[in-house]
């Protein structure tokens, strides 16, 4: 059946965003255009960026053309959703237009492509729709990093969250929140964990699958991380006999639409760090929601992957005109669409990476041919 919810990306003018009330130009492109190569980066060195690769010293019209280039790739899925191939072919980009897909999506614009969503743990004949989607970066020392990009839940669907959480995670759990509850008067998520120590443990207690599915979520202990400006819950979620640890790490320092700044920004990076420490390997996927599930959240995401490429020589093999963030921003939006949603974002990406590689190169500088002449004598 056509879809007729979803509409194809407007020609490029100005826009107010359906979930923040901002205006911006990037967000809508011609949907389908005749393919051109990527433009290649011009080198545009300052006297800091002998370190650096190419794809980071390319000047700021470069990387809006790309941006401009991944929103066109966009469109070309969201075109092909719109009028997919007739059977036996199946389209990618397949979008579930049911009304309970509806109802369960905070945004009438951002979904989960169906080929590529989590499915709840839910009795046949139920449906298993939730905004969520499994994704997969690989990375230079060839293992794979897991995470599930989500929506910040709505009211009345908490027991879709934690039910998510209870199957698709180990024995630990880390959710990394990036949205506040409510930003300028407007609901970006309904809060689903306990707020303070000592308050009764939340119940969720499923009414709507008829599988007795039942959990408790009891907060152990809450510290609020100076480093990475955020609060750090430690839950423990029971269902039955059985438990798990749930490490909730809610950050505040992001506005919608936007990137975070100064010392947000830095505590963002560690952030980043935390998530990592407080997970149990790169195989257990990292939950990472904002409110939408895609603009701030593929921003965190791709930061996560090129925060440790960068820390292990993942780009010493790199071609001239290779251009990574274009690469992983394109990958993540094949798993889910709009993905590093806005320029700023997009931008953001190469600014904080080449600060990191700029103080990485510092902090290693070689030292004077003395001092290693003196060493190899000794």
């Amino acid at each position: 059946m056509t879809n007729t919810h979803w509409r194809p990306p407007l020609p490029l003018r100005a826009h107010t965003s359906p979930h923040t009330g901002h205006h911006n130009l990037a967000h809508h492109v011609p949907p389908v255009s005749t393919r051109r190569p990527r433009p290649k980066p011009r080198k545009s060195l300052r006297s800091d960026d002998k370190n650096l690769p190419l794809f980071l010293c390319q000047d700021q019209t470069d990387i809006k053309r790309k941006f401009y280039e991944l929103e066109n790739l966009q469109g070309e899925r969201l075109t092909e959703s719109l009028d997919p191939p007739p059977p036996p072919q199946k389209s990618r980009w397949r979008l579930d237009d049911s009304d309970t897909a509806r109802s369960r999506n905070r945004y009438g614009n951002i979904a989960p492509w169906e080929a590529n969503r989590i499915r709840l743990k839910v009795p046949p004949h139920h449906n298993d729709y939730i905004n969520a989607s499994p994704i997969k970066l690989r990375r230079s020392d060839g293992s794979v990093k897991r995470y599930i990009a989500t929506q910040g839940p709505k009211r009345g669907q908490l027991h879709h969250l934690w039910r998510m959480v209870w199957h698709e995670t180990g024995p630990v759990a880390v959710i990394v929140m990036l949205t506040k509850t409510s930003e300028l008067g407007m609901d970006k998520c309904y809060q689903y964990f306990p707020g303070q120590v000592g308050e009764e443990p939340l119940k969720i207690v499923d009414q709507e699958f008829g599988d007795g599915f039942a959990a408790t979520i009891q907060l152990l202990d809450l510290q609020k991380d100076r480093k990475s400006a955020s609060e750090v819950r430690k839950l423990e979620m029971k269902v039955g006999g059985k438990s798990k640890t749930v490490w909730h790490l809610y950050f505040k320092g992001w506005p919608d639409y936007n990137v975070p700044d100064g010392t947000d920004k830095l505590a963002l990076l560690e952030l980043v760090r935390l998530a990592n420490e407080k997970n149990t390997g790169a195989e257990n996927p990292l939950i990472v929601h904002c409110s939408a599930g895609v603009g701030r959240s593929g921003t965190f995401i791709t930061l996560d992957h090129f925060l440790f490429e960068s820390s292990c020589s993942g780009f010493k093999n790199l071609k001239e005109h290779d251009d990574p963030i274009f690469e992983v921003v394109n990958k993540l939006r094949e798993q889910r669409m709009h993905m590093v949603q806005s320029q700023v974002q997009f931008h953001f990406l190469y600014q904080v990476l080449r600060e990191v590689m700029q103080e990485r190169a510092k902090s290693v500088s070689p030292r004077s041919s003395g001092e290693l002449a003196k060493e190899g004598h000794d």
